[in-house]
Formats: C-alpha cells, structure tokens, sequence
C-alpha cells in the first residue's frame, strides 16, 4: 500500500523537503511581535487522539507548485532527469507523475518521547485517478481492508516495522480526484476528513497551515515553498544541547524572492535570559563554522562561505531569529559540487568493490 501512495511523494520531495502553501497570513497593525507560537485550540490539529498533553505537536506545509517555480526547484528537476526512466515507469503504473500532479502536502502530527508514540496524518493534494489507484491496492496488499465512514471509503491494510519486526495498522483514504489522507490511525483519518474541506482540501490545509505558523508569529507576507512549526518543550535534547531545553517552540519559512533563498527560523524561549544564552549560543556556533573554513581555497568552500555569511541573527524579548538571504546561484552551486563529488567517491567505491571480487 504504501508502495502506491507514497513511493511518489519520495520522488517528488527529491530527497528535498522541499514545497508550501500559497501565503502566510500576517497579522497586521502590531505594535510588538506577538512573543509566543501558539496554536488553534479548535481543532486540536489531529483532534483527540493526538491532544497528548505529554506530545510534542509538528506540522510541516509543502507547496510543489510554488517550489517548482524557484531556482532551486528547477535545479532539482533538472538533477532528476537521470532517474527519469524508473519514474516514469512508475507513474505510467500509477498513472500519477509528482513531478507534474503533486500539488502540495500537509504533514501533522505528535511525539510522546516517554511513552513511545508518534501520531500523524499525511494530506497528499495533487491530481489523482482515485478508481484506478484502488484497484492497484486491491491487487497488491494483503489484508486490505474497507470501512464505509459517510460517503469516504476507510482502507487499512497491515506493514511490518523494520525496526522493531512489529506489525501495525496502518489506514488511508482516496478522498477524491485531488486529496490522499493516510494516517497512524482511524480516526486522525476521519477527523482530516471532516476538518479539512475535502472539497477544496489545499486551499484549507494551507490556511490551517497558516494560522499554526503565524499566531504568535510575524512572517513577512510572501509564498513560500517549505514551512513548519513545532512545539518541541517536550522533546528531549541530548546533554551538549542542554540550553535547547528552553526553546517552547520553533517555527520556520523559506522563499524565493529575486533570485535569493529568504529563510526564516524562530524560535522562542522561556524567558529573555534564555533567549540571549540561545542567542550567544548560535553567534559562536557560526563563528565556528565560519572560522574553520579560513584558509580553504576549493570553490566550495567559497559558497560555504557566502552561505554561513548571509546568516544573520536577531533577538527581541524572547524571540530569536534567524534570518538568511542567499542567492540562489550559490546555493545551487553549492549543490551541484556535492552531489559531483558524491558521484565520484560512488565511482571509486565502486571499483573498489570490484577489485574485492
């Protein structure tokens, strides 16, 4: 099953978190920025079943449409036209092609470290052949199963953990002709169902989107192509991180505006002591790594550089920011002398393979 419904969004992410929604709402006429990220008390996101006062809560907006319009997003098209031959075999099979029907995804979800569970629904919004997508399933996964649940069809089917040799239920929904819901359990699907206006599920998922990333937030008003937030006082961090623990919540953007990567990530404490330790925190992270890469001659090395120069951090009460805006030349500059030297050191590794044999 989820060979079906999610081996395209690996494709279409690319490897990348990459896409968005349309544009994050702005709260206007503010003296102050709004010190706290909150969140909708109705509804709870993922509704009861994920209202875990223990859980830390995450979302995650992506908007292929808008990241394919970026530089960088062409750029990583470009790059896939190598695995073009398996893609597309697959898309005729599925008779979806991500790199054209994806339209954007919505991921929510929570995570209670000290009982060992994790909550999600994933919405796939894109342009689906919901008849010919069931009859695949039907004809390649055991134990499907189907639940009438009002005029939506609930499957579920069971898939081995790889970890844990565990076997769970997993469950999902063919909305319609542009919605996938799949989720940890039955009713985060129905309560996306009903929550989500299947009739026009991005328009509502990237509004929902919105009011999780701007309340108590202050982003400027511009498409983006990836955006999140989560809640993370729950989460546990490891002991060299220890100052983490007083960050409540974080949240970030990243658009494309005149040729440069924006980038925004907010994080917000405790108290405004903590946000000044936060804050001296990152300023010596970055002159670390700026420091280290004095001396350095490669190309690369140059667009490190431009990159970790272009980071700029603030603070306003508890509230620190960082901002980044590069351009994009150097980021997929950046990226390409990657993914070459990637492609070289698979080549000798390759031939050393070889010669073991």
């Amino acid at each position: 099953m989820k060979h079906f419904f999610l081996v395209s969004l690996a494709w279409a992410g690319l490897s990348i978190a990459a896409p968005a929604a349309d544009k994050n709402a702005t709260v206007e006429g503010e003296k102050k920025p709004k010190r706290t990220i909150r969140y909708p008390a109705r509804p709870l996101w993922l509704g009861r079943d994920a209202a875990d006062p223990g859980a830390s809560r995450w979302m995650l907006r992506l908007d292929m449409q808008t990241f394919k319009k970026t530089q960088l997003g062409q750029f990583i098209l470009n790059e896939a036209k190598e695995f073009a031959p398996p893609i597309d075999a697959a898309a005729n099979m599925l008779q979806f092609d991500p790199r054209k029907d994806l339209t954007a995804i919505t991921a929510m979800g929570s995570v209670n470290q000290e009982e060992d569970q994790e909550r999600g629904v994933l919405l796939i919004h894109g342009k689906f052949k919901p008849a010919h997508l069931l009859k695949l399933a039907k004809a390649n996964t055991k134990d499907l199963k189907e639940e009438k649940e009002d005029k939506y069809n609930i499957l579920s089917w069971k898939e081995t953990d790889k970890e844990s040799g565990e076997e769970r239920v997993q469950y999902g929904c063919i909305a319609n002709e542009q919605l996938i819901i799949m989720g940890s359990g039955a009713e985060l699907v129905k309560f996306a169902l009903k929550h989500y206006d299947v009739e026009t599920p991005n328009e509502k998922a990237a509004k929902i989107a919105n009011t999780v990333l701007t309340r108590g937030l202050k982003f400027d008003a511009k498409p983006y192509f990836l955006a999140g937030a989560v809640r993370i006082r729950e989460l546990k961090v490891p002991p060299e991180a220890k100052i983490l623990e007083r960050v409540t919540t974080l949240g970030f953007t990243f658009a494309e505006e005149k040729g440069s990567l924006k980038g925004l990530i907010k994080l917000n404490a405790e108290d405004e002591d903590s946000s000044t330790q936060i804050q001296q925190m990152i300023q010596g992270l970055l002159a670390l790594a700026q420091l280290s890469g004095i001396g350095d001659t490669d190309e690369n090395s140059k667009h490190t550089a431009a990159i970790l120069k272009s980071i700029k951090i603030e603070r306003e009460q508890t509230v620190v920011r960082l901002v980044m805006d590069t351009s994009m030349k150097t980021i997929t500059a950046s990226l390409r002398h990657q993914l070459n030297k990637a492609k070289e050191e698979e080549k000798v590794d390759s031939k050393e393979e070889s010669k073991k044999k």
